[in-house]
């Protein structure tokens, strides 16, 4: 009889056990945002810088691209991401572009294409970008030191720091380490002075590490020589010659294209957490250079797509071919050029790398010149391993 009592509770714990098993993971399941549909968005929007093709019109296969976009609509199924726009643009022929996922989770706003991103670091190579044009102008030498400039560099911390260790990310300035203060000034000027005053932690060519101050003090260095704001030369040189019509430097709830714009969110343990969306005022209060424009793919292709035609677009060109060899080569100290990551290859006859770069909000463009390839993957899950799965991913099918 005892044996027979023992034997009943033990059935009942594994029946409670195996319920309380299944609500947890029911649990998990929801606290980590895997369902079994989500949104995806496939309708043509206006608009697009390039025609829409079928891939095998230019020598891919659909069943490629459609490995890729599934991979990608999975990782939305599975909460590893909140959602994802990715686009394949081909011998200037989009030949994938597709949406997954949602643009505010909790508000249950889908992904649309064409919808608006914080593309945070993605921004350096716009600054990359303003410095050569000065420097093709005559305005500045890459070789310049910062203190010609900015009178806050000249002191014995950072008196030697050149625009072209900061253009390399060798200045000595590390990730981080911003100077008491820097994000409650009203000007970005006034936070590269603090910059200045601080000095870098290690000294100035001595080895590569990746910085937003270094990239801060370039815009701060691009204003003084044009007289106004680095964002307006953004605006008048880059954005409008272009075409890049969807391109901001500045955000605000009330901007007439505040509902285009995607909420980010951060990983919580099991779940993503949304820390900014667009009821919120941007969280600086002036133009961050390092990290500070919102865009579509739609307008990141353009500029990308620019700098593999060696600074050429419509109507006129932004940089000279010899600059943009230059800013493409791989650095002696790291893979990186003058603001743009180089993936593979070399600047060698002629040819160009493969180059891009991301953004710590979840963005990511990458040209492939020897492919006449551009690939886009912008999220807005900051944080996630899906940027270097999604290479991985890219580099299987296409072998870049």
């Amino acid at each position: 009889m005892k044996v027979n009592s023992i034997s009943n509770l033990e059935v009942d714990m594994h029946r409670y056990i195996l319920c309380g098993l299944s609500i947890l993971m029911l649990s998990l399941a929801a606290s980590c945002n895997i369902v079994t549909t989500v949104p995806r968005a496939k309708t043509v929007p206006p608009g697009a810088p390039f025609s829409y093709a079928r891939p095998e019109e230019v020598g891919l296969l659909s069943s490629e691209m459609e490995s890729l976009a599934n991979r990608v609509y999975n990782w939305v199924k599975q909460g590893k991401i909140v959602g994802a726009e990715v686009m394949v643009v081909k011998n200037r022929r989009i030949v994938l572009h597709e949406a997954s996922g949602w643009s505010d989770r909790e508000r249950r706003i889908p992904l649309q294409r064409k919808s608006i991103y914080r593309i945070r670091s993605m921004t350096k190579p716009f600054i990359g970008t303003t410095v050569l044009m000065l420097a093709e102008e005559g305005l500045l030498s890459l070789d310049d030191k910062v203190a010609t400039y900015i009178p806050s560099f000249d002191n014995e911390r950072s008196r030697e720091i050149t625009i072209r260790q900061l253009l390399t990310h060798t200045a000595g300035y590390v990730q981080g380490g911003f100077p008491s203060g820097y994000w409650n000034v009203p000007t970005l000027r006034e936070a590269v002075d603090k910059i200045g005053q601080m000095g870098p932690p290690h000294l100035p060519g001595e080895s590569f590490r990746y910085s937003d101050l270094s990239t801060a003090t370039l815009g701060a260095v691009v204003a003084e020589i044009t007289g106004s704001p680095v964002e307006r030369f953004l605006e008048h040189r880059i954005f409008g010659p272009l075409g890049m019509s969807d391109t901001y430097t500045w955000f605000a709830p009330n901007v007439h294209w505040a509902s285009r714009m995607n909420s980010t969110y951060r990983r919580n343990w099991f779940s993503w957490k949304k820390y900014w969306d667009n009821t919120k005022k941007q969280q600086t209060p002036f133009f961050r250079a390092s990290g500070g424009i919102y865009t579509t793919v739609f307008d990141y292709a353009r500029f990308l797509r620019t700098w593999m035609d060696y600074g050429k677009y419509d109507r006129g060109q932004i940089l000279s071919k010899a600059s943009v060899l230059e800013a493409l080569k791989r650095g002696s100290l790291a893979n990186y050029g003058y603001h743009w990551s180089i993936y593979d290859g070399s600047t060698s006859s002629g040819h160009l790398p493969t180059f891009g770069h991301g953004g710590s909000d979840g963005t990511l463009a990458i040209a492939y010149p020897r492919l006449d390839m551009l690939i886009l993957f912008f999220t807005q899950s900051r944080g996630t391993s899906n940027i270097n799965e999604f290479l991985a991913v890219v580099k299987d099918l296409f072998q870049p």
